[in-house]
Formats: structure tokens, sequence, C-alpha cells
């Protein structure tokens, strides 16, 4: 029961899991000494002022979270130690639009020219069995067996609308 109490308190101030504390003391033991020393003097300030806001609290808890509290000051959850910090789920949420526009971008880039112009070069072809009533299922199979040209029948589709409803063309 008193364990149970002491992990609630520890992940309460350290904002971290178990798994998480374990994985801070052994990226401390990789840095360099001046690092860490720099480090625990951190964690003794900090000591000093979680003792003052939760004085209720054993000492060797506080100074605990206190040289965790200053680990992830000095960096432990950046990115690559440059100074980012790893996103939260509610930044992550913040920066979905963001995603969705790199997405849409990509999608609008399309396929690649080479393609485009290949079925371009057989165009005649598609254009006269799509006036004829066939679907671009059997295009795209046409166009596989005879000419050796791999192209989807969604393509094929999104090209006809793209050209035939082009005047210009």
């Amino acid at each position: 029961m008193e364990y149970i109490i002491m992990e609630d308190q520890l992940t309460e101030i350290t904002g971290l899991t178990v798994a998480q504390r374990k994985k801070v003391f052994s990226w401390i033991a990789s840095l360099t000494e001046a690092q860490i020393m720099e480090i625990i003097q951190g964690g003794v300030k900090k000591a000093y002022q979680i003792k003052a806001e939760r004085p209720e609290i054993s000492g060797k808890i506080v100074k605990y979270c206190a040289n965790i509290v200053a680990a992830r000051e000095a960096g432990w959850d950046t990115i690559k130690g440059k100074g980012y910090r790893v996103a939260d789920a509610k930044q992550f949420e913040d920066f979905s639009h963001l995603r969705k526009a790199k997405a849409a971008d990509l999608i609008q880039v399309g396929r690649t020219p080479v393609l485009r112009h290949k079925v371009l070069a057989h165009w005649g072809e598609v254009k006269e069995l799509k006036l004829a009533g066939t679907g671009f299922r059997p295009i795209s199979d046409y166009l596989l067996k005879k000419r050796k040209l791999k192209v989807s029948a969604s393509y094929l589709a999104q090209l006809w609308k793209e050209i035939e409803s082009n005047v210009n063309f």
C-alpha cells in the first residue's frame, strides 16, 4: 500500500512512469561528468522548490523527483538533445492540420509525369475505346496486355475527367 502511494507521488511530481524514470537515469549516466554535475546541482535547487510546494512529502522522494525534473529540464525528453520537446498528445493533435495539409500536397502532385506522358501517347486508343462504351478497367487491362503499360483504372478515370472536360486539349 505504501509503495502505491509513493508511486502515485512520484508520477504526479515527475510526470513520468516507472519505466520512463529508469530511462532518465540511464540517459544521465551517458552524459559527461560536467553535465551530470550540472543536473545534480539543478536537482538540489529543484528539491527546495518541491519541498516548499509539498512539505508533506518525505525528503528522499523530494530529492529523487528533483533529480528527475532537473534531468528533464536539461533535455532528457528532447529530440536528440536539440531542445525540441517530444510532443504530448495535445500537441500532436494541434499539428494534425499540418499533417493533413502535407498529405493533400502530396496527393495534388499526383502521378509521375512519365506515366502521364506514356498514357497520353496512347490517348487516341483510350478515347476510342471509351467512346465505344468500354469501361476504364478493361481499358487498363488492354493497355497492360497490348502496350505493356501498367496504369490503374482510377488514374484513367482521373485523366479522362481532366482531359475531356478541357476543350483546349
